[in-house]
């Protein structure tokens, strides 16, 4: 490849998103949002060294990463890690690879900028949600060893530590912080970013 990194943001589907705001947000404004969080993310990420795949198996997915004109992973396997063990195989044709979860509201051009910097200089760097989850993993080394789900972060870098690898975890709020429940849609509220504010929701 001729550019420097491949960066996957994982997606289910569009059918029923964000499902622990079905209480707040009806399902057409969920979508909306959801589609919101991953236009925003692929635009601050887009730039001539990065290559931006959205990885799923719907095909609603698919036309969603053509209009945004970015690339789309056909994952042949089922479920998060599966999907995303399945898509490092490409890791090996870039300099640096980030798998970024695709409800991160507050993602900013700036900030990619300086992360993919940082991962030039890092073997592994990540991040830790609220729950323990693991929003965001990116690095310059080779690692197939995903384990996202309950208390993930944990598992992770009880891994990276057990097999020597060098990581930096990342404490910014724009890796941290998923709107992922009513709780955190509230507090979004008070500090909405300028993307969702041109939104209709």
């Amino acid at each position: 490849m001729n550019r420097k990194n491949i960066i996957g943001i994982p997606i289910k589907n569009l059918e029923e998103p964000m499902s622990r705001l079905d209480s707040t947000l009806d399902k057409s404004q969920r979508i909306s949002l959801q589609i919101g969080l991953i236009k925003n993310l692929a635009e601050c990420f887009r730039s001539k060294d990065n290559d931006i795949f959205l990885i799923s198996n719907d095909s609603e997915i698919e036309k969603l990463a053509n209009q945004l004109e970015i690339n789309f992973f056909n994952a042949k396997s089922v479920g998060l890690n599966k999907e995303v063990i399945e898509f490092s195989k490409y890791f090996k044709n870039y300099q640096g690879w980030m798998i970024c979860h695709s409800d991160l509201p507050y993602v900013t051009k700036y900030f990619a900028k300086t992360m993919i910097q940082e991962i030039e200089g890092s073997e592994i760097l990540i991040a830790k949600s609220k729950d323990s989850g693991t929003p965001f993993i990116a690095g310059s080394v080779s690692f197939d060893e995903f384990r996202f789900g309950v208390k993930s972060f944990d598992k992770h870098s009880k891994y990276l530590k057990e097999n020597k690898f060098e990581y930096k975890q990342i404490y910014s709020t724009e890796f941290t912080f998923e709107l992922d429940d009513e709780n955190d849609y509230q507090k979004f509220l008070l500090n909405q970013p300028r993307w969702f504010k041109k939104l209709t929701i």
